[in-house]
Formats: C-alpha cells, structure tokens, sequence
C-alpha cells in the first residue's frame, strides 16, 4: 500500500529543526491572533460602557490596556518576520547542499544542469521568507474562533460571517483546481524556454560562426510564447476569481453592516457589538482572502517542493561511510550492462574484462561503441543495470565519492575547467601543498607553460577556461587527472587537442603511471599512444570483441589502413576502426 503523500506544511518540515522552527512560527502567530482581538473588544467597550458612563478614567485605562497589546502585537509580528527569515535561510543552508549532490547526480546520469534545482530551493526559500502565504495557512485554523465570537455578540451575525468564510474558502480551492494545472504547466514551459536561452549562451561560438542566432531566437521564443499563454490563461482565471472573492467580500460588509443596524435598532445588539462583529468578521476572513492573492506564489512553491522531492528521492545518492584502504588498482568488470535513462536498449552489452593492478590498458573502437561510456562506469559516474564494476574488490558506484576521489584519476573526453585559479583547477579545489600540485604538472608536463601564464598558477582561467586554447585546456585537465599520485587513471581521448609535443608528453606521463605501479585505462581513436601499453580491448556495439596483446592487435593495423579485422572462428569482420 503507497504511504500517504504528506501535506505541504509537513513537507516544509523536513527535520527536526525546521520542525521546531516552524512550530515557533505558529505559536507566535497564535498570540498573534489573540492580540488582535483588542481593537475590537477596545471598540465594544469605548461604545457600549465609555459612552454611556462618561468616564473619562475608563477610557483612559482601556486606551493604556489596547496600547499596551497593539506594542505587544507589533513585537510579536515582528518576530515572526525575524523567525520567518531565519527559518527560510536555515532551509535552504541545509537543503541547497542536498540538492547540489542529487542534481550532480542527476546532470552526470542524464547530462542536464542541476541549476533548476537550486531555483527551486530559493522559490521554496521566498515563499517561506517573504510569509505572506505561509502565514495565511497558519493563520486560517484561527478563522473559526473569531466566527464564534461574532456568534456570541450575536448568533445571525455569526452564521452570516461563517456563510462568508464557506463562500471564500470554496472559491479558494476553485482557484486551486482552476489555476494550478496552468501554472505548473507555465512554470515547466518558463524552464524549457529558460534551457534553451542557456543552451544557446553556451555555444554562442557555433550559433554566431554557422548564422543560427534568428533560428535559436525563433526557438526561444516558440518556448517562451508557450509559457505567456499558460501563465495569461492562469492570471485570467485567477483575476475572475478574486474579483468574486471581493464581491464575496464587499456584500459580506453591506450584510453585517445592514443586519448589525437593524439588530441594534431593535435592542438585540449593542452599538459596540456591531463595531466589534464587524472586525472580528474581517479578521476571519482575511487569510482566504490573502490565500486567494497568493495562489501563483503558492503554486509554484508546492511545484518546487514537489520536484525538489523526486529529485531527492530518485537522484539521492547512497554512498558507503566506510573508509575503504588504499586500492593497488585491479579493475574487475562482471557482466556489465548499462543503458542510458529512458531507453531500453542497452549501450553496454555484457562486459566482462580483468584488468591487473600498475597495467596499461588501450581502448579502442569506432564511435559510438560505448567507449566513454564504459569510462564513467569504471569510474563509478554511472551505475550499470546489470553486473558490476569493481576496484579491487569494492563496487565503485557504492564508494564514498570524496574517499574514491582521491585514489582516482579522470580525464573526461569533453575536458571541462572551472573558474578559478590554474592551481585551484590542479588541486581539484581542495587544500593541497604546492609541492604536490607542482608534482602533478610536472608529471602531465605542464609546469613550464603555466609559468609562462601572466600569473602562473595564480593565473585566472575564467568559467570553463575561456582564456585557455583546447590544447592548453588539455594538458590542466591532465594534469587534475594525475594530481594526489591515482591508482588508477582513466583517460578519455586524452590527446585529441593536443600537438605533437603535448602528445609526446602525454606518452612520457603514461609511462611514469606505469613505472609508479598505476592502472591506466587510455581511449583513443589514435594508437600512436599505446605504444606502452599492455593489452587493448577493441570495444564495438557495446561488447568487447577482442582483448589481447598490445603488440599483437596494433599490428593489426597496416600504415594507412582505416579498418582493423576480428577474427571470430573462420570469420573476419571488419571493425570500422579508424585510423587518421
């Protein structure tokens, strides 16, 4: 039987300190609402007993005592403001590294960006910190006290206020029903719209180089077209409602007005009484009405919400706190099969390969045969569907991320920088000592060139290393990949900016992670760089169709030949290996 999905509220508390917090927000409001009822007590009091008696000394007191509880409420309101703020900050301190992790996660598996997730973080972190709609969904059970007191200065009174609250509270959930679908809809078009704006400040290079900015404009604006009607056809609705909800509201006053005249006129409710009704009504209704303002804002909170909760569920990584020792480097694939999310078939067929510690292995095969594919599996990036992937012993897509960081080297084929520092980029951005990261640039044979950078390693690269070359670009990232001395290293068409220089060094890198006893698992399109390697695997379909000797399977490949032949049996196939 499927757990009962929880309400909003209960959502927003997701542990026991925003509980607690939340808590103090509603009890504070509670008082809130009692304080409120001295205007109009303060009114019952002036009108049916002040007037009537002329005491100045009454008076005075009373103005004192209502003064004395208007301070107190404006204190009180304050600090659910302060509360509110803080609630909301603490929320997002605490659930922005969750949603960093699981969107992380999530971009690596599906290759999109997690930014969504962090606005859904801050749609959630406004409408907690801004409070209007929350403090009108704590304020609403408090509704039903102030009607029974208008029922107690009179009871028709209080049956006309409780009509009013039932009619504000259905057009309420009207505009729930009406509005929300639309808005969520919005909300999804207004992201789709927004990833294409993204998508296309990404590769502004191509679109300006191949004349595809109007066709990218034209795209954009078919999403955002999209996202104006639907938020139009909400907006619509919503403003039809609330222009029924102030009717509602308006003929409510006429009404309480009316009858409270001729209640009194007939000396079944005092002067004050009427006064006090009055308020006591409109303090009862205020929060639908408030509600009713709010919808869009608690719409797309409660959307947020919900993706923020799937993204957590689904994409919430589960990591072994286990410290695991220092592996030699020996990769076991079992049977591995894996298929992108959403698809069937699978890209990984099977895999099974046994790669001994401090060997160098080559990875070769024609595009699309799963080669960077298989990379991430040996990395833990991805988890197969079937079989496993093992170092030394231990699954890593099971091992701790940061703990499994540090015995690891990769260098994805798209080679992505971040901005900051040319040795912030090295160190992977962790605390590391200068000797190490000069280490690791020596070893991938970069130290001369980022000397000659106009800061060295304090020179700035800028986001992505935009003011970096491809070939420079490389070689950092290279050098992150050998950083901390890995036991094992996995390079993903690590020469295919480079020149001939870079790639003679790359080969002298290869060699030194060889000779200090790593594993290296090289995919390359050029086997010119496999000259120190052990065995290769010719990787096609998915399915590993040959695995032997270096020396055996390049020789396969005749000068200027562009096929290698598998032998299967008495049978030859043609591989479609390239070679340039």
């Amino acid at each position: 039987m499927a757990a009962k999905k929880k309400g909003f509220l209960q959502r927003l508390a997701l542990e026991g300190v925003h509980r607690r917090a939340l808590g103090g927000v509603a009890a504070v409001g509670v008082a809130t609402n009692l304080l409120m009822l001295a205007v109009p007590l303060f009114s019952l009091q002036v009108y049916d007993r002040v007037l009537s008696s002329r005491s100045a000394d009454t008076l005075w007191l009373l103005a004192l005592g209502v003064l004395i509880a208007l301070v107190a409420l404006a204190a009180l309101e304050t600090l659910r403001s302060w509360l509110l703020i803080r609630v909301s900050n603490r929320y997002a301190l605490d659930l922005e590294p969750k949603v960093l992790e699981s969107g992380l996660v999530q971009a690596a598996l599906r290759g999109v960006q997690p930014v969504q997730s962090l606005r859904d973080v801050g749609t959630v972190r406004n409408f907690l910190g801004t409070g209007h709609g929350l403090v009108a969904l704590m304020d609403a059970p408090m509704a039903p006290v102030f009607i029974a007191i208008v029922a107690l200065l009179h009871p028709w009174l209080g049956f006309l206020t409780l009509v009013g609250a039932l009619v504000l509270l259905g057009l309420t959930l009207t505009t729930e029903a009406l509005t929300a679908p639309q808005v969520r809809e919005a909300g999804e078009a207004a992201m789709r719209a927004q990833g294409r704006a993204e998508a296309a400040m990404q590769n502004a290079e191509a679109i300006e180089a191949m004349g595809m900015r109007r066709a990218m404009l034209r795209r954009w604006r078919e999403a955002q077209n999209g996202h104006l009607a639907l938020a139009s056809r909400a907006s619509d609705r919503a403003s039809l409602l609330a222009a029924g909800a102030r009717f509602t509201r308006m003929i409510l006053s006429l009404s309480l007005t009316a009858f409270g005249a001729y209640f009194a006129i007939n000396d079944q409710l005092t002067v004050g009484g009427m006064i006090a009704a009055f308020m006591l009504s409109a303090r009862a209704l205020a929060p639908m009405e408030v509600l009713i303002g709010a919808y869009r804002q608690l719409v797309q909170a409660r959307a947020s919400l919900d993706r923020l909760d799937a993204l957590l569920e689904r994409f919430g990584r589960k990591e072994s706190a286990m410290q695991l020792p220092a592996p030699l480097g020996e990769v076991a694939l079992e049977g591995v099969v894996y298929a992108p999310p959403g698809r069937d078939q699978p890209t990984i067929r099977g895999v099974s390969l046994a790669i001994p510690a401090g060997s160098v292995i080559g990875l070769i095969g024609p595009s699309a045969a799963g080669k960077s594919t298989l990379a991430k599996l040996v990395c833990g990036v991805w988890l197969p569907r079937s079989g496993s992937v093992r170092l030394d012993g231990a699954d890593v897509y099971a091992w701790n991320r940061e703990d499994f960081g540090r015995h690891v080297g990769y260098l994805p084929q798209d080679v992505e920088l971040f901005a900051g520092t040319v040795r912030d980029n090295i160190a992977r951005f962790g605390v590391a000592d200068d000797a190490a990261v000069v280490a690791a640039a020596q070893l991938a044979d970069v130290h001369e060139m980022v000397l000659k950078l106009p800061d060295g390693y304090d020179t700035e690269i800028g986001p992505g290393g935009a003011t970096l070359s491809g070939g420079q670009r490389q070689r950092i990232a290279l050098a992150r990949a050998l950083f901390g001395g890995p036991r094992l290293v996995v390079l993903d068409e690590p020469n295919a900016s480079l020149d001939t220089e870079g790639e003679q060094a790359l080969v002298e890198a290869i060699a030194a992670l060889k000779a200090g006893g790593a594993t290296v698992i090289v995919i390359t399109h050029r086997p010119s760089i496999l000259a120190g390697a052990d065995k290769i695997a010719v990787l096609i379909g998915g399915r590993i169709e040959r695995f032997g000797p270096a020396k055996e399977l390049i020789g396969m490949l005749a000068p200027g030949a562009t096929k290698v032949k598998l032998v299967h049996g008495d049978k030859a196939q043609e591989g479609g290996y390239a070679r340039p």
